[in-house]
């Protein structure tokens, strides 16, 4: 990854303006306790994103990391969220938002198979994905899934 990038700076942006750059799915009752740990106490950590003038239909900020609280925003009806805004390119945006989602939660086989899969295709070696993920090398070093394999 890319450590040469601009300092972060804190700002309140629009919800309307941040697309989501590496959606998943997520459990109903878990994300209702998002939307309610935010309506009572309010946001703990603000949203991770980085500007971007090529997305169209008026957004510029790609989300790296927060989904639940940016859904949980728009479910309380908010227009504004504060948000760390962070410059790096798309390469280093996808690593971050990954690396956060699996630092924060227990994710399936499946879904690590999927996300070692896709850095594979983006050019990483096997090496480089236990490096930026903070997975082991035996975990990263099986071969990656042909499309079909296991549903995909």
């Amino acid at each position: 990854m890319n450590t040469s990038h601009n300092a972060a700076d804190l700002q309140m942006i629009p919800v309307e303006q941040i697309v989501i750059l590496n959606p998943r799915d997520r459990n109903g009752r878990v994300f209702d306790e998002i939307v309610g740990n935010i309506k009572s106490i309010g946001l703990k950590k603000p949203v991770t994103v980085t500007p971007r003038d090529d997305l169209g239909d008026g957004k510029h900020f790609l989300l790296i990391c927060g989904e639940g609280r940016l859904k949980a925003f728009k479910a309380l009806g908010e227009k504004l969220i504060p948000a760390l805004i962070v410059t790096v390119d798309d390469e280093d945006a996808f690593i971050m938002s990954l690396t956060e989602n699996i630092a924060r939660r227990k994710y399936s086989a499946l879904e690590l198979l999927m996300s070692i899969v896709q850095l594979n295709q983006q050019g990483y070696d096997k090496k480089d994905i236990a490096q930026k993920t903070g997975l082991s090398l035996d975990y990263s070093n099986h071969p990656p899934a042909k499309p079909g394999a296991f549903g995909m």
